[in-house]
């Protein structure tokens, strides 16, 4: 199995070619929002969310204080089983992790009269971003 910093590296890579991509696609009218949005989920789904958030990996590690928030997720499922498939796998970590985001965005944005409102395009592209960075943790492990 590739190691932490070989997922890291595979990761970057094609991350690059997709932000390289991102840009061509939108060369006229470049959209900063979406390309900000798709760069953080992939970072996220890079360094916090991945599938060996089920084990006491580097990424679970990053969680620091807040790795309690994880604990349910690790105690629920065992390694390389579910949490390694492609799209069940993802979309539960999405699911567990979206709970949590929009507890704090609540408590952060709604509670309080910012008047920032995020579009849901730009959640649904952040999603996104981290189903490809996960996609791509499975796809490595599967190569080697």
């Amino acid at each position: 199995m590739p190691g932490y910093n070989k997922h890291r590296l595979f990761n970057y890579i094609i991350f690059i070619v997709i932000v390289f991509l991102f840009y061509l696609e939108n060369a006229i009218h470049p959209d900063i929002g979406r390309l900000l949005a798709i760069c953080l989920g992939f970072y996220i789904g890079t360094e916090f969310v991945t599938p060996d958030l089920d084990t006491n990996s580097t990424a679970y590690k990053r969680w620091g204080n807040l790795k309690i928030l994880i604990l349910p997720y690790k105690w629920t499922f065992k390694h390389r089983q579910s949490s390694h498939n492609i799209l069940y796998g993802a979309i539960v970590r999405i699911l567990y992790i979206s709970i949590i985001i929009l507890v704090f965005y609540y408590l952060i944005f709604k509670s309080l009269s910012t008047g920032l409102d995020i579009s849901p395009v730009y959640g649904i592209i952040f999603l996104f971003g981290i189903i490809i960075a996960n996609a791509l943790h499975v796809i490595l492990d599967n190569i080697f």
